[in-house]
């Protein structure tokens, strides 16, 4: 994972000038999918590159113990504040901790880990196995593994997006919209998000507007297949969308549940000269 020269370093910046207004356009229609898994897996739970909290506070709610580990300084600010805001049975239930997804060591094995929507920040091949490879030795042999993927094949190569506003407590208004481009050839999708602020009027405050650069990997169908297997874990379940759906070949997630392989025959570590 380690080089010296990063081609991708100007789209790795994340999320840190807008993390606290992140969650506010966050799609919340997995939560129901992990709380199902949660209640037949039971607890611990490992919510990977976990952002703000948004999903851990969730499973947290209704008595699950969670570990998060996110590599964002200012979304675990945002993540602290909320649990400090939160009651003491949730506060008691939720361990958050600093890392990144790519390659952490916790000394602990979880019943579910999940990775909501963000797996494909690990942007190559080297990456991608050696997050594989933590969660498998994370993995108890009973558990299960939700990989929530964008399947590359189906995305466009250039969209453009404005989402409705949201009002905060404190008078504030954000709109989020932004645009992406994608390179079928590099598998690298580039998006450039806006969050503009608009301030109450009687602040006499001027509106600012907050852009970020971030990228994440096309991983296409094939692809997807062949890392999970060398990094040896099989598939239980199959779903086009959090519902539970059958996946097809027009769906936009494929969303993978997957425990550790009956068949441990694969070893890998990495790709040489991957990029």
């Amino acid at each position: 994972m380690g080089k010296s020269h990063d081609p991708y370093m100007h789209i790795r910046g994340g999320y840190e000038a807008a993390a606290e207004f992140y969650d506010l356009f966050a799609n919340n229609e997995d939560i129901p999918l992990y709380l199902r898994y949660a209640k037949r897996h039971g607890s611990p739970i490992l919510d990977l590159a976990a952002g703000a909290g948004r999903v851990a506070l969730k499973l947290a709610e209704v008595g699950f113990e969670v570990t998060t580990l996110e590599s964002s300084h200012a979304m675990l600010q945002v993540a602290r504040r909320k649990l400090k805001e939160a009651n003491d049975d949730i506060r008691s239930r939720v361990t958050i901790t600093k890392g990144d997804f790519r390659d952490f060591d916790l000394g602990q094995q979880f019943s579910l880990v999940v990775i909501p929507a963000s797996f494909q920040h690990a942007l190559t091949t080297d990456e991608q196995i050696s997050a594989l490879n933590s969660i498998h030795r994370h993995l108890r042999d009973d558990g299960i593994f939700i990989l929530d993927l964008f399947p590359g094949g189906v995305q466009p190569d250039h969209a453009s997006f404005e989402e409705p506003a949201v009002k905060l407590s404190d008078g504030r208004t954000v709109t989020r919209s932004g645009e992406f481009t994608t390179d079928h050839v590099r598998q690298i999708l580039e998006m450039t998000l806006r969050f503009r602020v608009d301030y109450p009027e009687d602040s006499k405050r001027p509106s600012e507007t907050i852009e970020l650069l971030s990228g994440t990997a096309l991983i296409y169908n094939r692809e997807a297949d062949l890392l999970i297997r060398m990094t040896n874990f099989e598939l239980v379940e199959e779903f086009g969308w959090f519902d539970e759906q059958a996946y097809s070949p027009d769906s936009g997630r494929r969303i993978l549940i997957l425990r550790k392989s009956s068949n441990h025959k694969v070893t890998y570590t990495g790709c040489e000269g991957d990029s």
